[in-house]
Formats: structure tokens, sequence, C-alpha cells
């Protein structure tokens, strides 16, 4: 009798635990343990909960490649990734019987942390899909991001797409404004921070001073899809760009994307008829747009339109030497307008009564810059105001002591006024040697060839020494890769020659 007793109560205790086993979700509790702490179910269980996400941002769209950045969260310690139309990825689900989520994480691309991805191969003119789906540290897959994007079209159009848009100094640039008012337009489409766009921009600002400085034929711009402002501000002063510059907040990937660009850096030109003169000039060499440009018939215009002309009337060059006033007076002035501004955009000294060899060695200061007859520079000057130039006529007898002037401008409504001045008198004596120079400018060596050439004195446009060289024979190679960037000057016997160095 016990034995059934035992049993039935053993029976009924198992009957009231199964009865308990539907039990699906768990029941909130507050209690506190033997140590005293408060523990609370539900806190518990939150704490563990995670919410993976991936955000997509598309980089560059072109006619056969997407390029696109994948940022993860905090919570997303994995995703997996992909890029297909509508119709590929609903037939890759049904052959593989997966759904989106487990379909990308099974058959998708792996990846953590941000990345960026160009996808190849696309067709041109054809909307796609990005999809990626995040996971947590669990390997639970979070909500699966789409994004949308659609390939341009392929083989380029033969007409440039309009655009207006702000530069980085807040001027409004409308492109068919410029080409309906007769100018080409020349664009330099480069990426901030890109050494190969870094490496045209010395050719890009020399050809932009050859074309006359969008004064004549050509019109010269740049636009960058990815530099912003303040970074395109850096690059205009590193390489002292003159021309409009348009940043990726003015607009500047839209422009790309429109037209499209395929290749950094990439230089284009387009005629006054919209049309495309060349959509990509490679390499991206000076040489290369002179080519381009003669192609069209556009002709070179030199930026410099005014003048100072230092006449037979106050400047004398003669056989004995250089000689000074006696006594300030005014000079001639040619080609400057009266305005409110004046700009002296640069100055030439004419050599008169005399040999006009030594007319390439003077450069003017101001405000303690050097510039030199082939410098590209501007001084404006407002009205009412004075500035002072110094002129080096830089002769050597040995001792390197320049040959000093001073011009005054004071700008008036009505004139420019110009007086000059002298500080010290100084004469050179004219050899008949030939020498010859090359190549100018120099980056890492130059070389000297003339008839016992003997002692050779290099000096800086200071008229400072900074080397010297006994030559023996007609040749000596001078290795510059220790000299600063700027004006130098040989001697040897009585002949100067000048030479430019540029690293």
């Amino acid at each position: 009798m016990k034995k059934l007793l035992t049993l039935f109560l053993a029976l009924a205790i198992g009957v009231g635990l199964k009865a308990q086993c539907p039990l699906t979700q768990a029941v909130d509790f507050t209690a506190t343990d033997c140590h005293g702490t408060e523990v609370h179910l539900f806190d518990i269980l939150d704490a563990a909960i995670y919410n993976p996400q991936v955000a997509i941002t598309i980089d560059q769209v072109l006619e056969t490649e997407v390029t696109a950045t994948f940022t993860p969260n905090e919570d997303c310690v994995s995703y997996a990734y992909t890029m297909a139309t509508e119709a590929e990825i609903q037939e890759w689900m049904a052959l593989a019987g997966l759904d989106l989520p487990e379909y990308l994480w099974n058959y998708g691309i792996p990846s953590s942390g941000v990345i960026s991805n160009t996808f190849n191969d696309l067709n041109p003119d054809t909307e796609y899909i990005i999809f990626a789906v995040p996971a947590d540290i669990d390997g639970n897959l979070g909500e699966v991001v789409q994004e949308p994007v659609t390939t341009t079209p392929g083989g380029g159009t033969d007409i440039m797409p309009d655009f207006t848009t702000t530069d980085i100094d807040g001027n409004e640039i409308h492109l068919y404004d410029i080409l309906d008012a007769g100018q080409a337009v020349l664009i330099n489409f480069f990426l901030y921070g890109d050494e190969l766009s870094e490496a045209v921009m010395r050719d890009m600002v020399e050809a932009y001073h050859l074309y006359g400085c969008n004064e004549h034929d050509v019109f010269f711009m740049e636009i960058s899809p990815n530099g912003h402002d303040n970074e395109c501000q850096s690059w205009v002063e590193q390489f002292h760009v003159e021309y409009p510059t348009i940043s990726r907040d003015g607009g500047g990937n839209d422009i790309a994307q429109d037209i499209p660009v395929g290749y950094y850096p990439t230089i284009m030109v387009i005629r006054p008829d919209h049309t495309f003169a060349n959509r990509d000039i490679y390499p991206p060499t000076l040489e290369y747009i002179i080519n381009a440009m003669n192609a069209e018939g556009y002709e070179q215009y030199p930026c410099i339109e005014e003048t100072l002309t230092l006449s037979a009337d106050t400047l004398y060059f003669l056989d004995e030497g250089w000689y000074s006033w006696e006594e300030p007076q005014q000079l001639q002035v040619s080609n400057f307008t009266a305005e409110p501004e004046v700009t002296i955009t640069n100055l030439e000294l004419e050599a008169v009564d005399g040999n006009p060899q030594h007319m390439d060695l003077y450069y003017f200061q101001y405000e303690d810059e050097h510039y030199w007859p082939d410098d590209s520079w501007s001084i404006t000057i407002p009205q009412g105001e004075t500035v002072e130039f110094d002129i080096y006529l830089v002769l050597f007898d040995g001792k390197a002591r320049p040959y000093e002037t001073r011009l005054v401008f004071k700008n008036t409504l009505e004139d420019v006024s110009v007086i000059a001045s002298c500080e010290i008198e100084q004469s050179v004596n004219e050899n008949s040697q030939s020498l010859m120079l090359y190549p100018n400018p120099a980056n890492d060596i130059v070389t000297l060839n003339g008839e016992n050439l003997g002692t050779v004195h290099v000096y800086n446009a200071l008229g400072q020494k900074v080397d010297e060289f006994e030559a023996n024979g007609g040749e000596l190679r001078i290795n510059t890769t220790g000299y600063e960037s700027g004006i130098y000057f040989v001697k040897t016997n009585e002949t100067t020659l000048r030479f430019a160095v540029k690293h």
C-alpha cells in the first residue's frame, strides 16, 4: 500500500511539472541575493540585447564601376555585402533556397570595420542595389541595408553638361555663360591629397599664364570631387592657383558624376559650342596641354597687360657702366588706367643707349618678396595709397654689391605718379666670352660650357656667394640639389649668367 501511495505522489508531481513546460516568456522579478545585492532579472536581460547596423555611402558612380564605403556601428562586429540588380538577387535567393538575410550572410562578401569597395564589370545605365547585413557578437543578424544606385550611361556624350556653382571664394560660376561668351573652358579634375593630381599642378599654373590668365581664348578652372572648401583653399595656397576652384562643397562631386569623370587627374577642354575638344589630356603635362590648344587654334597671350617702362629720359646704359639719377624725377608710365584701384602686374626696365644684355639681371623687392621680370605677381594700390619697390640691378665686381634704386607709386584718381631715386652706383665690365648654361631652370644639375672657365662663383639673388669652383677645361657640372629654389648667378672671369633652381 505504501508503494502505491509513493507512485501516486510521484505521478502527481510529474504531471505538475509538465504543466509548467509550455511557459515561453520569462517572468520578471526583483530579489536580493545572499550578499545583500538587489537583482532585477529584466535589467540583466536588457543589457545583453545588441542592435548591429551598417551604413552604406556611395562615393563614385561610373559607367561600369561603383565605389561605396561600409561603416558598421559599435554593436556590429562583422557584416556581409554584395551588389546586384533586383532580378539577380531574387534569382540567387531562389536557387539557394534562403531568405535575403541568410543568403547575404552565406554568399555575400564577409567584412568587418570601415572599408571602401569598388564593384567592377557593371553594365552602363543600369539600376543596381548594394546590400549589407550586419551581425552582433553572438552571430545574430541585424536588419538588411539596401542602397540603390544607377550606373552612368555608356559611351559618353559629345556635349558637356551645364552647371552653375559657387567656387571656394564665393564667386558664382556658370559654365554655359562662359562658353556662350566665346571662351573655351579648360577644367582640371583633381583629387585632394592625390600625388598624381599634385604632380600636374605646376604645368597647369604655367599653362594658365601662357594662355592669358582667363582673359583671352581659354578660361581655366579646377574641380575636386573629394576636397572640401578648407582643403581646396590649402591646395590653392600650396600651388599658387589664381583660377577658380570648385570643391565638393560647391558641387564638385555632382559635376564629376554628370560628365562622368573616369580617372583623376583629368584635364578636359570644352569648345564654346559646348562640345568636348578633348575629354582627357593624357599625360597631363604642359606639352600635351599646349598640343591640345594648338589643335583647336587657341593662341597664347601674356598675362601682363600693364607695364612700367623706364625710358631713355630716366635710365642710361653706357659702355662705362650704369649711371644714376642725380635727382629724383618723374618717370614715364605706359598702359595704366586711372581707376580707384590700380593694379601693377609687372614692372619692366627698358635698356636704352647701349647693350641690353644686363637687363635680365635685376629684380624688384616689395615687402620682403622678390619679383623677377618673368615672375607672375600682382600688387593692387588702393586710391590714395603709396607703395615702394626696391630695384636691384645685380652686377658683380667681385664684391657682389647690388645696384639699388627705388620706385615709389602713389595712386590717385587722375594719375599714377612714379618717382625713382638712386642709392648706389655700380659699374661692370663686359667680356665677349661665349658661355652656355643649361638646363634652365635646373633641378639637380646645371652645366656650364665655355672656354677656359677658370674660377667659377655662384651667387644667390641677394648677391651672396654660395659656391666656388675651379673648372678644369671647358665644362663644369654644378650640383644644385642643396640649393633652395630661386634665382642664382654664375660668374666666371668677367661674365655673369643667371639661372633658376626649381625643385
